[in-house]
C-alpha cells in the first residue's frame, strides 16, 4: 500500500507547501468522523482552502482518508458540476437568514462550531486514495468532531486547518505566503460583508497593508488592521 503522501500528490499537496497550516496525528479515541471512530493512527494535515484525514499504519502506509473543502466557492462549484443538490445529501445552508435579507449572497455550507471540549465541523467532502477522479455519488456530507488539545500550540494549529480563514487571516495568506491573489481576497471580501461602508473600510485596510508590505522601510501595525 503507498503512502498517504503518495495520496496528497495526487492532490498537488504536500507537507512542505508555504499553504500547510497543520500536520498532526490526531487519538483515534479523540475524533469521530460521521460518528466512526476509525482504527489505527489518525493524520490531520491542513491547507488553506481544504483538509484531509489520513488514516495510516507503519511507514505512513495509508489506509484510507477523506478530503473536507473548507471553501464556500469551491464547494458551490463542485456541488454544481456533480449535478447534486445540497439538501439532498442533507447539506444545510448556514447563511439562510442572511439570503433573505441580500438576494444577492451566494449559499453558504462551511460550518465551524467551538464547544467548550470539541470543534465540530461540518461540511461536503469524499473519500481519498490513489485515483484522480471521483464518482458525484462520493460527495457527501461530513461532520468531524475534534476534541481539543491540552497543548496550546497544537490547538492553535489545528483550529486554523480545520476552519475557514478570518480576513486577518486571509490577508496574511495573501501578503505572506502567496497562497491567495488579490483577486480571491476581494471576492472574499464582498461575499462576507455588506456592500456599504464595511466593505469599503475593509478594502482600504487591505489596499493599505498590501503597499506598506510592499515597502521595505514600513510595516502594517496590527492595531491599524
Amino acid at each position: 500500500m503507498a503512502s498517504y503522501h503518495r495520496v496528497l500528490k495526487v492532490f498537488d499537496r504536500s507537507i512542505q507547501d508555504k499553504a500547510l497550516e497543520c500536520d498532526y496525528d490526531i487519538h483515534p479515541w479523540e475524533i469521530l468522523i460521521n460518528g466512526e471512530r476509525w482504527a489505527g493512527k489518525v493524520r490531520l494535515i491542513g491547507f488553506v482552502d481544504v483538509f484531509f484525514l489520513m488514516c495510516y499504519s507503519a511507514d505512513a502506509r495509508f489506509e484510507k482518508g477523506i478530503i473536507i473543502y473548507k471553501d464556500d466557492e469551491v464547494i458551490r462549484d463542485t456541488l454544481e458540476r456533480a449535478n447534486i443538490d445540497a439538501s439532498s445529501i442533507k447539506l444545510d445552508v448556514v447563511n439562510s437568514k442572511e439570503m433573505k435579507s441580500d438576494d444577492k449572497l451566494p449559499p453558504k455550507y462551511f460550518n465551524f462550531n467551538s464547544e467548550p471540549l470539541d470543534y465540530i465541523i461540518t461540511s461536503l467532502g469524499h473519500e481519498v486514495g490513489l485515483k484522480t477522479e471521483y464518482p458525484s455519488s462520493s460527495l457527501i456530507k461530513y461532520e468531524i468532531k475534534i476534541v481539543k488539545s491540552r497543548n496550546k500550540v497544537m490547538k492553535k494549529r489545528i483550529r486554523r486547518a480545520v476552519t475557514q480563514h478570518s480576513l486577518m487571516d486571509l490577508m496574511h495568506d495573501a501578503i505572506r505566503l502567496g497562497a491567495i491573489t488579490h483577486a480571491e481576497m476581494t471576492a472574499q471580501l464582498l461575499s462576507n460583508f455588506y456592500v456599504g461602508s464595511a466593505t469599503n473600510d475593509a478594502m482600504s485596510k487591505y489596499l493599505e497593508t498590501l503597499s506598506s508590505a510592499s515597502q521595505p522601510n514600513s510595516i502594517a501595525l496590527s492595531n491599524e488592521l
